[in-house]
């Protein structure tokens, strides 16, 4: 019987450590870091976009499962509420401008999220989705711990819902800065309220780079988009239901 060589031993111990997904997430970030550096701030190089490919990667040369991956991720993902709601300090640093705007950005915020879930659906239904899968994706427009709670509630998945919620924060990183550039949309709120309505919390970090200002108002209209969404949309479920 042949003995497994040391190499295999040494790969085998760093894959079952308890703390291995934390490891190679946290790796991943900061490769992606380096290349969105290297790359003079390409939207295509953001380091979500380049983590993500790199975890993918990673876990296909080691022939691991997601749930093998995501087990030994678990505290990344307990921080995620934490880390939403510190998105906060901003919107206290510029909490006098937002007041005098707060009317009409709650009317903005929730004229998009009805507009942002009857275009899914009616999208959805058109190109033949299942019920489970257009539930999931009902919440794309929301940070990913509010989606995934009430995707399980709607009876959606909640994995697929996350994955629905990245994909389009990185399309809005990825289109919405320059297109608001190409409209010559130059005011801070304006851009961070859009910002936070199309792309989250990604589309906040991103909005963070610009200005703390801009960012503050994009974690404004993500936190509303998100408890709007996470109010309304079980109640439209439901009421579609009967």
């Amino acid at each position: 019987m042949t003995k497994p060589s040391m190499p295999s031993l040494a790969l085998d111990s760093i894959i079952s450590n308890p703390l291995f997904g934390v490891f190679i997430t946290l790796l991943a970030f900061k490769f992606g870091q380096w290349c969105y550096k290297k790359s003079k701030h390409n939207p295509f190089f953001q380091p979500m976009i380049i983590g993500l490919f790199s975890v993918f990667v990673t876990l296909l040369a080691l022939g691991l499962s997601f749930d093998q991956y995501f087990a030994t991720a678990q505290p990344l993902h307990l921080m995620l509420g934490p880390v939403t709601v510190a998105l906060a300090v901003p919107l206290y640093e510029n909490v006098q401008r937002i007041r005098a705007m707060l009317a009409p950005i709650l009317v903005t915020v929730i004229l998009a999220s009805v507009i942002t879930i009857s275009i899914t659906a009616v999208i959805a239904w058109m190109m033949g989705a299942g019920q489970t899968t257009l539930l999931s994706l009902l919440t794309k427009s929301i940070t990913t711990p509010i989606a995934m709670a009430v995707s399980t509630e709607i009876g959606g998945i909640p994995s697929l819902a996350a994955v629905f919620v990245i994909y389009t924060g990185i399309i809005g990183v990825i289109v919405g800065p320059s297109l608001l550039n190409k409209m010559r949309i130059t005011d801070k709120r304006v851009r961070g309220i859009t910002m936070g309505i199309s792309a989250h919390a990604i589309g906040t970090a991103r909005a963070i780079e610009e200005d703390r200002e801009t960012g503050a108002f994009s974690a404004l209209a993500m936190g509303l988009t998100g408890f709007i969404t996470a109010f309304v949309l079980p109640l439209i479920v439901l009421w579609d239901s009967h």
